[in-house]
């Protein structure tokens, strides 16, 4: 569970796992403080260290000689739909059909399978 907390300051807001803290926040043009990343960030950020993460597990397995996976995570809207883009480097000598595997366990990545189904929120003001 996150809990997320916020005071009058606009805009930023504590997260805490209740063991670590990190601050979300809006950028200065909208009155935030800039001194985190926005939500819509975090989300990708989540997506973005899910993937590398998976990605790192699978290579180390493989034993194949990747140096450094860097995926860069971008969301436009696209037909009324949230459409979500991960582009990885590979620091390594990977062959084509290395490659292609990796693109497929991407969408193995835990973070990939939430965004990708369908969701219900449920909210209660207690």
């Amino acid at each position: 569970m996150i809990k997320a907390s916020i005071g009058k300051e606009h805009y930023a807001c504590t997260l805490s796992d209740g063991t670590r803290e990190i601050i979300a926040d809006e950028p200065l043009d909208i009155g935030g403080k800039d001194l985190g990343f926005t939500p819509v960030n975090l989300l990708l950020s989540a997506l973005g260290s899910c993937l590398a993460i998976t990605l790192r597990m699978y290579i180390d397995r493989k034993e194949w000689d990747v140096e450094k996976i860097e995926v860069n995570v971008r969301m436009e809207e696209e037909n009324a739909e949230n459409v979500f883009y991960e582009d990885i480097t590979c620091w390594g000598e990977l062959t084509a059909v290395q490659k292609q595997r990796i693109e497929n366990v991407a969408s193995k990545c835990p973070v990939a399978k939430i965004l990708a189904k369908g969701h219900t929120i449920i909210t209660k003001v207690l």
